[in-house]
């Protein structure tokens, strides 16, 4: 595994990091999965 390869695993486990995040968020405070983009923007 080279370095490039590490990096960009890691970027991309971010994001999808911030974008479980907001799910989780809108979930907790309405009550309902909103999984649309603008359910994941309250974050």
């Amino acid at each position: 595994m080279t370095w490039h390869t590490l990096v960009g695993a890691l970027e991309q486990s971010l994001i999808f990091r911030l974008m479980s995040l907001g799910v989780y968020l809108t979930f907790r405070a309405l009550d309902f999965p909103d999984l649309s983009v603008d359910g994941t923007l309250s974050l």
